[in-house]
């Protein structure tokens, strides 16, 4: 019974760890402002819209958007055509989209940015996973959890009479 138990923590234990490594990975990206050469397909992007774009924006994205995100289709020189992702409103509230396309024009951007993989917090964040593990491996074995156990550890010569 005590090793059903010790299996069921560990789980639990390997499951907030996958659990943490997802939520930190997010943080190994950053919005820098776009800038020079026209994206190319598949850059994924963050558009700020502008207050006129807000307002125009409304019946296609919703009501009081503050930024569109997804990977970009097709750029040209009157908008942006997305693969939508995430919109945030003014307030903040995210809304998880499914990838419909949407053409958004560049009138209504104030401004845009390219998300690029940040070498630096990667590895903070590379380092400080790989910490916890080692720590937490570490407490296992030292507290001597990680071998067997027998409940009986007397050599046993059977029913003697």
């Amino acid at each position: 019974m005590a090793g059903a138990t010790a299996r069921a923590g560990l789980r639990t234990v390997e499951r907030s760890l996958v659990g943490l490594l997802v939520l930190f990975s997010g943080s190994c990206y950053r919005y820098t402002p776009l800038a020079g050469a026209p994206p190319g397909p598949d850059v994924e992007l963050s558009l700020a819209l502008s207050d006129q774009g807000r307002v125009e924006a409304r019946a296609t994205l919703g009501a009081g958007l503050d930024r569109v995100e997804g990977r970009v289709a097709q750029v040209n020189d009157t908008a942006y055509v997305l693969h939508v992702v995430r919109v945030q409103d003014i307030r903040g509230a995210v809304t998880q989209w499914s990838g419909e396309t949407v053409t958004v024009p560049r009138a209504w951007v104030g401004n845009a940015y390219a998300r690029q993989l940040s070498h630096s917090r990667t590895y903070l964040v590379a380092t400080a996973f790989t910490a916890a593990l080692t720590a937490f491996i570490a407490t296992r074995t030292l507290a001597g959890n990680g071998g067997p156990t027998s409940e009986n550890p007397g050599g046993g010569g059977g029913n003697q009479q």
